[in-house]
């Protein structure tokens, strides 16, 4: 199926930004005891070992023994080169984040040529007599035309793709994306890192203001940078723009797959909820929600459900409940019944739908261990004996494997800790030591 191609795209572009997120701060992380290694070495050594003096013409100058020059340039060189990898490192990894957006890009337009062929029509792609006997075939010859057409599109700037889409389709991609200005600005950031060594252009200035860009106070010739937060910003941008480009494409061009696409969108969604990233999940959910069809109406609940669910996990129950009393739940099935019930914490009601929906239900026994809807109730002993009721074993957690960032950073922050109760204990010693 078309749309299976379609999420598959998507996909592995998401799995692929995923692990760039990941990889920027496992490699700062390990990154920095080197940095400042190297730093202290080099500072201590020009403590002990170098003098400044001031020559007749007024001119600051270091001194030292000759035979410790080569080992004063080699603690330089790698404090030098060390504090250039702090700043080359992220501008790098970022930089790999466009270009995994171009890459889906390419594929993006060649699953669209493969739906609608059609648009290879207003293509003015030229090809000689000799040529096309050379290739043998009409099929030879379309793939020559896609390949070149392909080609051309990837050297437009990134809004122009935009505006090749949308003539194209004849449909308009920029409806309701509010992260559209920092999308050309991160596109037109990449260009000058990439062109530039970052440093700020008239063409960037000029494009951004085209689009409506808020610069605050950069300026021609700034060097920009990709601070922390700028990083996580661009990476949740292009998350969120792949997601709407593609579900709106797919519903536009396969209008009988909503089925699949309703269930892609979802399952994007509840792993955004799972892994605590609320911002994007609420942002999707929304999307997804205001969709004009949905496959059916059960669909579209699951995406209510977890719509309110991500704002109950952060606490907004008031915007949760909101949501959820939109709608009249009584004759919804049970599965639903339970949601709601649990997210208006009337756990009472929760527990007689457990029962009444066994172990054989809409509600299987690995949802009531994972679902995050269960985050909360899990902790009560009444749900766990209803839990044993119902399947005939204890309830356990069922422990999920953290990502390797998450591992590390928990390490990080052990080892921290660690480091300073030892500070802490011996401090204490001392004092003791003092007293006596």
């Amino acid at each position: 199926m078309d749309g299976e191609k379609l999420s598959k795209n998507l996909s592995v572009f998401l799995q692929h930004i995923d692990s760039i997120r990941d990889t920027l701060p496992m490699i700062m992380l390990l990154l920095r005891p080197y940095n400042k290694k190297t730093n202290d070495s080099y500072l201590k050594f020009l403590k002990n070992n170098v003098k400044e003096i001031e020559d007749d013409d007024g001119n600051k100058r270091l001194l030292l023994k000759a035979e410790e020059s080569k080992l004063y340039e080699t603690l330089q060189k790698n404090a030098t080169i060390s504090s250039i990898a702090e700043k080359i490192i992220p501008d790098s990894i970022f930089v790999s984040l466009i270009s995994q957006y171009d890459a889906f890009l390419n594929r993006l337009l060649r699953a669209i040529f493969e739906i609608k062929p059609d648009i290879l029509n207003a293509s003015d792609r030229n090809i000689l007599f000799s040529q096309l006997i050379e290739m043998g075939s009409i099929d030879y010859a379309r793939e020559y035309v896609i390949e070149k057409e392909i080609e051309t599109f990837l050297r437009k700037s990134h809004s122009e793709q935009f505006d090749y889409l949308e003539n194209r389709l004849g449909m308009k991609l920029r409806e309701k994306l509010p992260c559209w200005q920092k999308f050309v600005e991160l596109t037109e950031r990449r260009n000058l890192l990439v062109h530039c060594d970052g440093k700020v252009s008239n063409q960037y200035i000029k494009n951004c203001q085209e689009h409506g860009c808020q610069l605050g106070e950069i300026k021609l010739g700034d060097r920009l940078g990709v601070p922390p937060d700028y990083f996580s910003k661009s990476y949740k941008c292009l998350y969120e723009i792949s997601v709407k480009l593609t579900h709106t494409i797919w519903r536009k061009l396969l209008k009988s797959d909503l089925k699949l696409a309703d269930r892609d969108l979802n399952i994007i969604c509840y792993d955004l909820i799972t892994s605590r990233s609320f911002e994007l999940a609420d942002n999707l959910l929304t999307f997804a929600v205001d969709q004009k069809k949905h496959f059916n109406e059960a669909f579209k609940n699951v995406i209510i459900i977890n719509r309110t669910l991500s704002l109950y996990l952060q606490g907004k129950k008031d915007e949760a409940n909101q949501i959820l009393d939109s709608k009249d739940w009584s004759a919804s099935s049970d599965d639903f019944k339970l949601a709601y019930a649990i997210l208006k914490e009337d756990f009472r009601e929760a527990y007689a739908l457990m029962t009444k929906i066994g172990d054989n239900g809409e509600v299987d026994i690995f949802e009531y261990k994972l679902w995050p809807l269960f985050n909360k109730i899990r902790e009560e002993k009444e749900f766990k004996d209803t839990f044993k009721t119902i399947f005939k074993k204890e309830y356990t957690v069922l422990e999920i494997p953290k990502r390797p960032i998450q591992e590390l950073i928990n390490k990080e922050i052990k080892k921290n800790k660690d480091l300073k109760n030892k500070t802490v204990k011996k401090v204490f010693t001392e004092k003791e030591l003092r007293n006596k």
